[in-house]
């Protein structure tokens, strides 16, 4: 069986993405998308594993749920930000979150619910095309 990479994307990989949602339904609309568009993808559910995947991969951006049911989200964020660009991805609807996710360092804040095609388009934005590449 031959497998061809969709039209819309060259052969090189675009970019590391990490992504923290403890939601399955959720994460895996968003891996599928990311991977569809030629981006590498790790899913981590639980906020402890985070770091070590972090280390292990050396994304080129984290996207981090706001809620995440074992761990403080705006502690990891800051942690993460010190080496890796960090969207945060937020199902509150105020002004708080977001401003609080910028103010500790995030790049960029996604309002759930979002199409996965315009967060598609937020990280393409967000991670430069590799070297020799416009």
């Amino acid at each position: 069986m031959i497998a061809l990479a969709p039209a819309n994307i060259s052969a090189q990989l675009m970019a590391r993405v990490l992504l923290v949602e403890d939601e399955p339904n959720i994460a895996s609309i968003i891996v599928f998308k990311l991977e569809r568009e030629g981006h590498q993808v790790r899913w981590e559910s639980s906020a402890v594993d985070v770091p070590g995947a972090a280390e292990a991969m050396q994304p080129d951006l984290v996207l981090l749920d706001s809620s995440l049911p074992d761990g403080d989200a705006f502690a990891l964020l800051m942690a993460l930000v010190t080496h890796h660009p960090v969207v945060m991805m937020t199902e509150f609807r105020d002004t708080t979150t977001p401003q609080r996710a910028r103010t500790a360092g995030a790049v960029a804040t996604v309002e759930k619910p979002f199409k996965p095609t315009q967060l598609a388009r937020l990280v393409a934005q967000l991670v430069p095309a590799p070297a020799g590449h416009p």
